[in-house]
């Protein structure tokens, strides 16, 4: 098949939740059809993925430059007059351009917009399949921002949910597939009036990467259910710090669970890894114990020597990539309960779960004193993302989809979807 993917931003390297998604899709895509890919570039040093990207795909390959400046004045000329702050942003001559010359190169089988941001651009297009991933329902993600920010924000955010909702549900009229991350998130959109053919496309997580065999890592000598207190602990949070949920949970952390962690592992440590990390983070380096490492060349190489990954969100949309890419390589787990939604596990299966700081604490040290708690866990994920969330398992999900919807049975995929995910479950 040809088809066209558009994107919001460069869809690589695989460093961040949505960039790992986009780069799934569409190195799986690349491998079995002729892809155009055609995205915004709103980062500096990001045109120079560009030739790697192009080695991948057998079509075009064409970034997009984005003015910053251009689009908050897009953004707010929308706003003004009845739309979102993100299809102003978002939208641009320049990208329609790119879109416009890539039609006169001949009429594509399938565009897959990787989220709503650009999923205008896919509206008229002449083609039989049209594929919208949202991954996630962005709006709500405005919705639960302004819960929790002061005025005027507040009221801009709640603005915006309700601007990009309708814009959302207006979406669904015109697509093949609505593709979501979880059936939790199809479900609010359902909720939310997505009409049309809705299905779930999981998240995938690499596995190629695992950490020293379990009887090797810290702790070692340790009869299970003991362990001295003065032995060090390292506990590690990985996500992209300029966004506020990740920074409300790093906060959260570090002045109201790793305490109480301390009290019973005086030397344990806290290492803070991610991108772009605002003063409100760095300035937690000062705490004992905290290390604000910002972006590092691999975090592969800081979680693997992790006793405990921990993601202590409580705001959260859609699924973490934290968390699975923590278990994927074989490092135990310690999650809030919005940080596994729309994740298919269980709390003492495959990962422990703490509501509040106490409880999340205590979850921690539960793990550090038990070494046969910590094998008996991180054995049940690794297995459970090789199970559901391979890129090889997604890959085949994708083109179910693709093959059902060229067949005009969209929901015909979504169905053997579900029931993979069912007999999993009952497999547990």
């Amino acid at each position: 098949m040809r088809i066209l993917f558009l994107a919001h931003r460069t869809p690589y390297p695989p460093n961040k939740g949505e960039k790992i998604r986009a780069f799934n899709l569409l190195s799986h895509l690349a491998k079995s059809h002729e892809v155009t890919l055609i995205y915004w570039v709103d980062a500096v040093g990001d045109l120079a993925h560009t030739p790697f990207l192009r080695s991948l795909c057998r079509g075009p390959v064409i970034p997009v430059q984005l003015n910053r400046t251009l689009a908050l004045a897009g953004a707010a000329r929308s706003l003004v007059q009845g739309g979102s702050l993100t299809q102003g942003f978002y939208g641009g001559k320049g990208y329609q351009k790119a879109v416009d010359d890539a039609l006169r190169r001949g009429r594509f089988d399938a565009v897959l917009a990787f989220s709503s941001s650009v999923a205008s651009y896919a509206e008229a297009i002449d083609c039989d399949i049209k594929i919208v991933d949202f991954v996630d329902v962005d709006s709500d993600k405005w919705g639960q921002l302004a819960k929790v920010s002061a005025f005027p924000l507040s009221f801009l955010y709640k603005l915006e949910q309700k601007r990009l909702a309708k814009f959302e549900t207006q979406i669904s009229t015109w697509s093949t597939v609505n593709m979501f991350i979880s059936p939790a998130e199809a479900e609010l959109y359902r909720q939310q009036g997505g009409q049309g053919e809705i299905a779930v496309l999981p998240m995938c997580t690499e596995l190629e990467v695992r950490r020293l065999p379990l009887d090797q890592v810290p702790y070692q000598g340790a009869a299970p259910g003991t362990v001295e207190p003065s032995n060090e602990a390292r506990l590690i949070f990985v996500g992209t710090l300029n966004y506020y949920p990740n920074i409300d949970a790093v906060i959260y952390f570090t002045e109201q669970i790793f305490p109480l962690i301390r009290q019973k592992f005086p030397r344990a440590s806290f290492e803070i890894v991610g991108r772009n990390p605002p003063k409100t983070v760095t300035v937690l380096g000062k705490i004992d114990g905290v290390r604000v490492l910002g972006e590092v060349p691999d975090v592969r190489s800081y979680l693997v020597r992790a006793d405990v990954s921990v993601a202590p969100l409580r705001i959260a949309r859609g699924v973490q990539s934290k968390v699975l890419e923590a278990m994927g390589m074989g490092v135990p787990v310690v999650a809030t309960p919005s940080a596994i939604q729309g994740i298919d596990v269980a709390n003492g299966q495959e990962l422990l779960i703490g509501q509040t700081a106490e409880e999340f604490a205590a979850c921690v040290i539960r793990l550090l004193n038990d070494a046969e708690l910590r094998k008996t866990i991180t054995r049940k994920a690794w297995n459970r993302m090789k199970q559901l969330y391979n890129p090889e398992v997604i890959g085949a999900h994708l083109e179910r989809i693709l093959s059902a919807a060229q067949k005009g049975k969209p929901q015909e995929a979504n169905s053997l979807i579900a029931s993979d995910h069912e007999v999993s479950a009952q497999g547990r």
